[in-house]
């Protein structure tokens, strides 16, 4: 197929679907999507239009990528796309222009107390990415991007946590490969570099209340998607064949993913395993049937005899070599038959998803390599992690719930 033809099917198909879409908003009576800052935020489409809108997303991106041709891809890997949102992050600028109505740029540089010329500069270049608008020249007002920075706080924290924890990270990335090649230990990153410390990343974020309290928000705001529902745990994998037993939800925070199982399956006994420090801001709700147990999972699992061991997005946060320490620490307290059930990330193989996914995927294994020399794992290297932590952990299968980001994968304890 000649590219004038991929062309045309590609702008067809953007053409039928934008059409479907269109109708049901009209049918409906559904808000159209706008850049204004009276635009939705959700566009409440059924499930059917829903997947269309994902596809024509993804076929208006390589219609986009084939037009532009290949020297243009390469000179539109710009240097400086986040400093616009460094400057709005660090100065607030989405709480300094009125949610309704607007400012000029001289009223706003001369409250922040910085050169006009330099805020105009800056800030025209996130309108350009439909971040604020300028209504009237010289006039700044909210779009509907930047108005969920001033709404939504987790928003406010993704964005701060993004461009000052990740992007410099990123930046020293190839630098730490240079000082550090084997790329093993959680301390010698690019975060490292970029930050000046011989902590790792969770243990440097903790040493201050506020930037932890904002990368949680920022986490928050990144798995409230339906990709990541709690829905998918509960119901992707067959909890009540074990009854009355006890399951240990190890670095399982505050306990969300416990109380949804709880809920769910009221027979089974949850403890949730945290750090102390984590565990001291954690609440246990009286009708559920869920404990807290202060543990560090490098040391030895001291519950004895559970049916479960549940690892809920955490072994991602490390690389294989403290995998398999963790893994380890189980061993002592495995009955025979006893799961460890892991939901986290599985890497598909490279041009399976659709572009646009695929990229989403890649740049999460980027950042977990800048942040912490870990990595978000293919389906082969996850059964490595296991045969090499101990071969009495059997591979049970995996389980992709429909909708959900995260796999669901089972080993058995077969000791």
């Amino acid at each position: 197929m000649s590219s004038q033809s991929r062309i045309a099917q590609l702008a067809a198909t953007v053409a039928r679907n934008t059409t479907q879409i269109d109708e049901d908003l009209d049918e409906n009576k559904r808000p159209y999507p706008s850049f204004e800052s009276s635009g939705p935020v959700d566009l409440g489409l059924p499930q059917d239009l829903e997947q269309l809108r994902n596809q024509t997303l993804q076929t208006s991106q390589e219609l986009n990528d084939l037009l532009q041709g290949p020297r243009d891809l390469l000179f539109n890997h710009q240097h400086n796309q986040l400093v616009y949102l460094k400057f709005i992050s660090r100065f607030d600028i989405a709480h300094k222009v009125p949610l309704n109505g607007d400012i000029t740029f001289t009223e706003l540089a001369a409250d922040l107390g910085v050169d006009e010329a330099a805020l105009r500069c800056i800030l025209r270049m996130g309108i350009a990415y439909r971040i604020f608008r300028e209504p009237r020249p010289g006039n700044i007002a909210h779009s509907a991007a930047s108005k969920q920075i001033a709404e939504d706080v987790r928003m406010a924290s993704s964005v701060g946590a993004n461009v000052d924890e990740m992007w410099p990270s990123a930046t020293k990335l190839v630098d730490a490969l240079v000082q550090w090649p084997q790329a093993a230990e959680p301390n010698q990153t690019g975060f490292a570099l970029s930050h000046d410390t011989e902590s790792s990343f969770f243990a440097e974020i903790s040493k201050d209340p506020e930037r932890a309290r904002r990368f949680g928000n920022a986490m928050s705001f990144f798995t409230t998607g339906e990709g990541y529902s709690l829905s998918h745990l509960t119901d992707g994998y067959d909890w009540g064949a074990f009854e009355s037993g006890t399951v240990v939800d190890l670095g399982g925070s505050h306990g969300d993913a416990a109380f949804a199982l709880a809920r769910k399956y009221p027979g089974l006994f949850l403890i949730v395993q945290e750090l102390p420090e984590v565990i001291a801001n954690a609440k246990e709700e009286s009708d559920l049937n869920v404990k807290f147990m202060a543990h560090d999972f490098f040391e030895e699992q001291p519950v004895r005899g559970a049916d479960v061991f549940l690892f809920r997005w955490t072994l991602h946060n490390w690389p294989n070599k403290y995998c398999i320490e963790i893994l380890r620490a189980l061993v002592p307290a495995l009955k025979k038959g006893a799961r460890v059930v892991v939901q986290d990330l599985v890497m598909p193989p490279p041009g399976v998803l659709p572009n646009d996914l695929d990229r989403k995927m890649r740049a999460m294994d980027l950042t977990m390599l800048e942040i912490s020399n870990s990595r978000e794992r293919e389906l082969a290297d996850w059964e490595q992690v296991f045969a090499q932590a101990d071969s009495k952990f059997v591979f049970k299968g995996m389980r992709q719930p429909p909708g959900s980001r995260l796999a669901i994968l089972e080993f058995a304890w077969e000791g």
